[in-house]
């Protein structure tokens, strides 16, 4: 067999001219293939179609002209649609975490009581007995978060995160809470 192939490898190695032609064909076409693969297929159905048949093969009652929509009307409601990325991603997940606690932490215009009450939901009880229970929140530094945090490292016990602030950058370690619902902060510092 390898007396049929070796001709027609050797063949576009024979002169420099070959091999650039046989280079950009290549390239041509799977860029041809590329294309007619992206190409939109026709849909087989029709919006007005009598009914629409499910996978068990019963029919269904077409779909109505206008949606009806279980969402109230108040303007500061989402919609049931919209995906929060971080409920599925515990990467997301564990950077909204960081990022919140941050914008939490800094913030030295609060008074103790209202200071404590947004920061400890957010620490681990460990961070929380060790540390932040004794810090006076006119102490920290006023920043805001200023973009999404970026991850050092993840694995599922901790992430740690570089939050970017508008001075500098805080790190925050955080690990799962007891039930594993949400990620607590159990560790904070500043980045090198």
């Amino acid at each position: 067999m390898w007396e049929a192939i070796a001709p027609i490898i050797r063949w576009p190695l024979y002169s420099p001219r070959r091999f650039v032609a046989v280079v950009i064909a290549a390239l041509i076409g799977v860029f041809v293939i590329g294309e007619i693969n992206d190409e939109p297929s026709e849909p087989t159905s029709t919006p007005g179609a009598a009914s629409l048949v499910t996978s068990t093969g019963a029919a269904s009652p077409p779909p109505s002209a206008t949606p009806t929509s279980t969402v109230p009307s108040d303007a500061s409601a989402t919609d049931e649609l919209s995906v929060d990325p971080a409920e599925h991603d515990r990467s997301a997940a564990a950077a909204d975490a960081a990022a919140a606690f941050v914008a939490a932490w800094a913030r030295p215009d609060l008074d103790t009581k209202a200071w404590a009450v947004g920061v400890r939901p957010l620490a681990t009880s460990e961070l929380w007995t060790t540390g932040l229970s004794l810090t006076d929140p006119s102490r920290t530094p006023e920043v805001t978060v200023r973009g999404e945090p970026r991850q050092v490292a993840m694995n599922a016990e901790e992430g740690v995160l570089d939050v970017p602030t508008t001075g500098p950058w805080v790190r925050v370690h955080v690990v799962p809470g007891p039930s594993g619902d949400r990620w607590l902060v159990s560790r904070v510092e500043p980045v090198d």
